[in-house]
């Protein structure tokens, strides 16, 4: 690996870590406000809403990580969730396992759905 190489990963890893704590902001508000909707609060209604809020996400990510965007989501995902929403914050701890492993999975799964859904958009403009 060339030094630039090693500069870029430092860059856009430094940038996905700085950009999960903002990802956990905006996830611990989707959490209250799709467990606050629902008059008896359920683990799959709450993935349900918190997915609409990981398809926004993996929408900007997809449209400002042009290298890497899947990694970029695992990244954001992990350090959001498990390093700001366990260890740094603490916002995240009283929620279960399950749903903590689902808004770890959620956002890599969104981000997939949201380039495949991109692709398919240009596909259809060039025919």
């Amino acid at each position: 690996m060339s030094a630039a190489s090693n500069m870029a990963i430092i860059k856009h890893s430094s940038i996905w870590i700085v950009f999960s704590y903002f990802y956990l902001s905006g996830l611990n508000m989707a959490l209250t406000l799709s467990i606050d909707s629902q008059q008896d609060p359920d683990i799959t209604m709450t993935l349900l809403h918190v997915f609409l809020f990981n398809c926004l996400v993996g929408h900007l990510i997809t449209k400002y990580e042009k290298s890497w965007p899947e990694i970029a989501s695992v990244v954001i995902a992990l350090f959001g969730v498990v390093g700001f929403g366990h260890y740094f914050v603490g916002s995240l701890g009283e929620y279960s396992d399950e749903l903590n492993i689902g808004l770890v999975l959620l956002l890599p799964f969104a981000t997939f759905v949201m380039k495949k859904l991109k692709q398919y958009a240009e596909e259809k403009a060039a025919s």
